[in-house]
């Protein structure tokens, strides 16, 4: 079942506010990719983990598994903030649903990526820290839409939440500026 266009709308204007707020939280080294997801994606629909929770238990999950280069953190973050949000409660998805959707977004992360493992996504920026971070910030933003994506397919209700109707309507209300700034602005001399 599809969701009107403008819950589409919304969904796909929520994905990528959330991607560039975990890309952010990495490319200013606040948070490592895996951090920085279930950060982002926490505080976008309610955050039932305080940051430091969602930080320490992803902490584990950065640079390849414990600076290991194996799964990418962007995916471990991702599937770990479904997890999070979508198997407890009353409202609970059911374990299996949880891992339906983990392995959705380590398929489309691996389809578009061509792999999983840390250590071979960053083999070629390896020895470039600027290009480096660059790719996992991508990486990162990417690992937080795919989750917001598949949280609300489990959770279609989070949409409504205060919290993500904000994350949502940031990146919309700024286009919505920029196109106004082109029609209205004011005739000079």
């Amino acid at each position: 079942m599809n969701a009107p266009f403008s819950d589409t709308a919304r969904i796909d204007a929520l994905a990528l506010g959330v991607a560039d707020k975990a890309s952010k939280l990495f490319t200013h080294r606040k948070l490592l990719c895996a951090e920085a997801i279930l950060v982002a994606v926490n505080e976008t629909f309610g955050s039932p983990l305080s940051e430091d929770q969602a930080v320490g238990m992803a902490a584990g999950l950065t640079a390849g598994l414990g600076d290991q280069g194996c799964l990418c953190g962007a995916i471990a973050g991702a599937c770990a903030a479904i997890g999070v949000l979508c198997a407890r409660g009353d409202h609970a998805a059911s374990r299996a649903g949880v891992r339906l959707e983990s392995a959705a977004v380590h398929q489309a992360f691996t389809e578009r990526h061509k792999s999983s493992c840390c250590r071979v996504l960053t083999k070629h920026v390896k020895n470039d820290p600027s290009a480096h971070i660059a790719q996992c910030a991508g990486l990162t933003g990417y690992g937080a839409e795919l989750a917001v994506r598949s949280v609300l397919r489990l959770r279609p209700e989070l949409l409504d939440c205060p919290e993500a109707a904000l994350a949502a309507e940031a990146p919309v209300c700024a286009r919505v500026r920029w196109l106004l700034s082109l029609f209205c602005r004011k005739k000079t001399g």
